[in-house]
């Protein structure tokens, strides 16, 4: 069946903040200089915006009353879950059906600091599944993932040093990224000397909290014919969760939700794994890349190490990863950083980060229990 959605939205305008331990800055200030941004890049006037989609920090309608727009017809948080994509596919979805011409989708952060953190051990509640980690001091995430990870290994036979490779090369590539945390390279015996955070995760492996905000412009391909940017065609959109919305008593460690986000990926967007000139894989831990490419078909089943292992995801390799350094080394943004940098790889004005002759790739959000994924072309 073909997709009535394919090639209806386009990205026309991108704006991201520089990812930062600390900017010194309030969210709603560093969330409206990159929504600004994006407008400005998209040459568009911020009266035209009639859509809004965000997940994070800030309410989006929040951040529509400091934009000065009088209202929209269509706002929304991140679509069935995936974070960063699901956020952009949302706002995808709304423009192509028509319920908003112009949209702003975006997704701010903020680092941890007194009264904002990431660790749940902190309160004395414990309900759900908490009541069966937290007594034991399994209270975050870093701890929720690692049996996933030691599982992968088990079948898979995953070595540190496949791991390892893609991390490396992670910083190498955020050394060309300005918007980077984590901009000094690093070696494999930096890898392999990083402590365990929860074994076989080390803390090399996993993003870093910033305060960042991520933005893109979505719009009709009829309206983009007069703007500033080449258009970036969104080709397909999905989302995928299985009926267990915990990553801890989930079904199958073998396995994450973007298996289901992968059914429909491919046939909606009239073309393949295959055909992808590079890829954008969510690494909010990086082991997370070995489930993306396995589920959406990038890999045989259980080859991800090999292909991390023998430098298939380098620019030389067969299909590049996350040419701006991923989450792992430009910092946490819930994968909304892997849609500004494909946006910016298509149209070419990635700076010393562009991979040469790319026209097709695919963005895959979220891990565990939610996940996201789009096909964009130029």
């Amino acid at each position: 069946m073909s997709n009535p959605l394919r090639d209806r939205a386009v990205i026309v305008g991108v704006g991201h903040t520089p990812s930062s331990r600390h900017m010194g800055k309030s969210p709603m200030r560093f969330t409206l200089e990159a929504c600004t941004q994006a407008i400005e890049d998209a040459g568009i006037d911020r009266s035209e915006i009639d859509g809004i989609v965000t997940v994070g920090t800030l309410n989006e309608l929040e951040v529509l009353q400091h934009l000065g727009l009088e209202g929209v017809t269509y706002h929304a948080g991140p679509l069935g879950g995936g974070v960063g994509g699901g956020v952009a596919a949302n706002a995808a979805l709304a423009v192509a059906a028509g319920l908003c011409d112009v949209a702003l989708a975006f997704v701010t952060m903020e680092a941890p600091r007194p009264g904002i953190t990431y660790n749940y051990m902190g309160h004395n509640g414990a309900r759900g599944d908490d009541a069966f980690t937290l007594p034991y001091g399994d209270g975050v995430f870093m701890q929720h993932f690692a049996p996933w990870y030691q599982r992968r290994r088990q079948i898979d036979g995953v070595t540190d040093e496949q791991i390892g490779a893609y991390v490396v090369a992670m910083r190498e590539n955020a050394s060309r990224n300005p918007n980077a945390v984590w901009r000094e390279p690093i070696t494999m015996d930096d890898y392999l000397g990083s402590r365990y955070v929860a074994d076989p995760l080390r803390l090399l492996d996993c993003d870093m909290p910033v305060d960042v905000c991520g933005a893109v412009i979505i719009t009709t391909p009829e309206r983009a014919k007069d703007l500033k940017q080449k258009p970036v065609y969104v080709s397909a959109m999905t989302t995928g969760q299985r009926p267990r919305p915990s990553g801890i008593f989930w079904h199958d460690y073998d396995e994450m939700p973007y298996k289901w986000a992968a059914k429909r990926l491919w046939s909606n967007a009239g073309v393949g794994p295959e055909d992808m000139d590079f890829a954008m894989l969510y690494d909010g831990f990086s082991p997370l890349v070995l489930y993306c490419l396995q589920d959406f078909g990038f890999v045989p089943k259980g080859m991800g190490g090999e292909f991390l292992g023998a430098g298939e995801h380098l620019a030389t390799g067969s299909l590049p990863l996350n040419p701006h350094g991923g989450n792992n080394s430009e910092g946490r943004s819930w994968g909304f950083g892997h849609v500004c940098e494909a946006v910016l790889q298509l149209q070419g004005r990635a700076g010393e980060r562009q991979l040469a002759d790319v026209h097709t790739t695919m963005i895959g959000g979220g891990g565990v229990v939610n996940s996201s994924a789009l096909v964009l072309h130029d």
